[in-house]
Order: structure tokens, then sequence, then C-alpha cells
């Protein structure tokens, strides 16, 4: 009798802390899952800052302007997942010039604007390949102007000018990339029409007019992003 007592005392001693346990903790599973719920997800920048440089306007090597190279200012704004609208400023330093010739600083001045889709983000993405805002393949109806700069001297001084050059209007194919935190490349191609001065002698006169020109586009360019 005294044995079967013991027995009975053993087994609620042992069931009861087991008991009162998961009372007292729920399962954690439906509060973790509750506390990923409450944690929104940080939405995605439709804004990006640029500034970078690179083979692209305003880039210039070798005859009397030596070596350009280009300071280029931009932003790109997504419209929807896949559209973008985006412009730069962009400036050719010059750098290293001629001993002989005297050439102002800033080389060329100018901008460029245009409107890009990003395509195949979705396959992308299931190849395991990076997609997101700003990243990825693309085709861009792309349009710039540029300014070339020139001296003018009289007795008393000499100053710098800057005069219209010519604008372009393309049809563009480029891949953009992320590098590392806080770089990014571009690298485009394409083709379209300048309206660059030609070289005319009709009618007996020699002219320079502006005329439509089959246009090549191509360029690289690394950028700093926040």
């Amino acid at each position: 009798m005294r044995t079967s007592y013991l027995k009975v005392l053993l087994a609620a001693a042992t069931t009861t802390p087991a008991v009162a346990l998961a009372q007292s903790t729920p399962s954690g599973t439906p509060v973790e899952a509750s506390a990923l719920a409450q944690t929104p997800e940080s939405p995605a920048k439709s804004t990006l800052f640029k500034i970078g440089t690179g083979l692209s306007q305003g880039f210039e090597f070798g005859g009397y302007s030596g070596l350009s190279v280009p300071i280029v200012l931009g932003v790109e704004h997504h419209l929807a997942s896949a559209v973008s609208l985006y412009g730069n400023l962009f400036g050719g330093l010059n750098i290293i010039r001629r001993q002989d010739y005297d050439r102002p600083l800033l080389r060329e001045i100018g901008a460029d604007a245009g409107v890009r889709y990003y395509y195949n983000q979705e396959k992308r993405k299931q190849k395991g390949r990076d997609t997101g805002p700003f990243v990825g393949n693309y085709l861009a109806l792309h349009s710039s102007s540029s300014l070339f700069s020139y001296r003018r001297q009289n007795s008393y001084n000499v100053r710098n000018y800057f005069s219209y050059d010519y604008s372009t209007l393309n049809l563009v194919w480029g891949m953009q990339r992320r590098i590392g935190g806080h770089g990014l490349i571009d690298a485009y191609a394409g083709a379209g029409i300048s309206n660059p001065f030609r070289f005319s002698d009709q009618d007996r006169i020699s002219q320079y007019k502006r005329r439509p020109t089959p246009n090549l586009e191509l360029g690289v360019k690394i950028s700093l992003v926040p």
C-alpha cells in the first residue's frame, strides 16, 4: 500500500512541471512568425544619384587636345519595376595637354537624357542573377547635346567661350551592374543619328553645314552611388 502511494506521488511530481511549462511558454513558431510579420521590409530606392567617369562623352585623347577625362553627374528614376528615366551632366577635363597648345581646362560640356527598359528581369531572378532597380540589361532611347570650348583673344585679355557642337538621338543596348556596396558599372552600345557640321561644296560655294549623319554610340562608365 505504501509502495503504491509513493508511486502516485512520484508520477505527479514529474508531470506537473512539464504541464506548467507547456502552459506558460507557448510554441515558438507562432511568436517568430508574428514578429516577422510585424517587421516591414525596407522599400527599394526609386531614385539613384551617380558621380563617375569612363570612356564616354567628354573623353578625348590625341591630337592637339591631349587627354580629356569626363566627369559625369547623373540621376536615374524608376517609373515602374522595369522602366526608368535618366539624365546626366558631363564635362571633359583637359588634364594632359601639349605644351605648345593652350587648351581651356574644360574641353567640352553637355547633357544627355533618355528612357530605359530593363528586360528579362524575371528570367534573371530565376537563374539567380542580380535583379532589381537599376540592375540588368536594358534597351534605351538616348539623346545628347554637347558644347565645345574655345578661346578668343583681344588686345586686353583671353576669354573662354562655349559654342553648340552637335546633338544625337540613338537606340542603345546596355548592361548596368552593381560593384560592391557603392559602385556601379554601365556599358552600352548603339546607333542613331547626329547633326555635326560637314563640309559642303555645292554650287561652287564651299561652306560648312549641319547635315544628318549616322552616329555610333559606345561607352563604359564607372560611378559611385549612395
